[in-house]
């Protein structure tokens, strides 16, 4: 998909740097995600070096079973051109829609039919009428923003349901953290808000990344807990069939450790020049190809 990110608001935050005397090489573990302080030597790490060293994380957090990927029956586009069941170029759309239906679903979360119901019959139409709205033609692009305040409008979101909005740098941890407090517990940076959050309430994101958007959930267990699961409604082939795909993480960390190898699987050769040579600078946000904003809401 090709659309410019929207505007959010912008969080200050260092470029993410890995720092060791004995070299770059380095397993991309928590512990080193982001930047470490050395007084010596710091090494801005290449980021072919980030992508190998979090794609054998990634492998490794699946064999452990702390990330399970699931297949779904369907996705974006699936039925081009078909009236009435046409989703292509509708991640806008698809995301939230998938978030709001797992907040007002029974139990700890969305059931996958109701994901692939979404994708194949509740989204087209919406699709069409935000279109319609914009003045948009065919299989236009929509930017989220616009999608979230359609949706409210429309009373398929609730305002008292949003907690927030952020965005950043996906490979900085700062940010990334920023938006996981929000996704865990509702925190939202530099809130003066004492009032206590209720753990046990489910909370859903959309996440706009790269030109996509793909939804996050937080799972609440009946122990009290949390899984997350990453929901992309673009294909991948597995099994010798095409699906979206339900990437489940067990912990907050695995779930750090999906993001930043899903960040380094999007990038382009000339998204990685761009990244090596370029520091991250807020003021060129809307040209970098780190760039996320993310919209978060709860179960109410």
């Amino acid at each position: 998909i090709q659309a410019p990110p929207p505007t959010y608001q912008s969080l200050k935050g260092e470029p993410a740097t890995l720092i060791n005397p004995l070299g770059p090489l380095l397993p991309a573990s928590l512990d080193i995600h982001g930047e470490i302080i050395s007084e010596n030597i710091k090494i801005k790490v290449p980021i072919t070096t980030l992508r190998y060293t979090s794609k054998r994380e990634y492998d490794t957090l699946q064999k452990i079973q702390k990330v399970q990927v699931f297949a779904l029956s369907t996705y974006q586009g699936r039925y081009n051109e078909t009236p009435g069941k046409d989703s292509t170029n509708g991640c806008t759309v698809i995301s939230p829609l998938v978030a709001v239906n797992h907040l007002t679903s029974n139990g700890g979360g969305i059931s996958d039919i109701m994901i692939e119901n979404i994708i194949d019959n509740v989204a087209p139409s919406i699709l069409t009428r935000v279109r319609r709205k914009l003045g948009l033609s065919g299989n236009a692009l929509i930017i989220p923003s616009d999608v979230h305040d359609f949706l409210v409008d429309e009373k398929i979101l609730k305002q008292e349901m949003f907690v927030g909005v952020c965005g950043g740098n996906l490979l900085d941890i700062k940010h990334v953290n920023e938006f996981l407090n929000l996704l865990e517990n509702e925190e939202v940076p530099e809130s003066r808000d004492e009032e206590k959050k209720d753990s046990s309430k489910k909370l859903g994101a959309a996440l706009f990344f790269h030109e996509h958007v793909v939804s996050i959930l937080k799972v609440v267990l009946p122990d009290g807990s949390s899984w997350y699961d990453l929901v992309d409604s673009l294909p991948r082939r597995k099994n010798d069939k095409l699906g979206g795909t339900r990437t489940r993480c067990k912990d907050r960390d695995s779930l750090q450790s999906v993001l930043q190898w899903y960040a380094c699987d999007k990038f382009s050769p000339s998204d990685n020049q761009y990244i090596d040579t370029n520091d991250w600078d807020d003021v060129m946000c809307n040209f970098d190809p780190r760039v996320f904003q993310a919209f978060v809401w709860k179960e109410i």
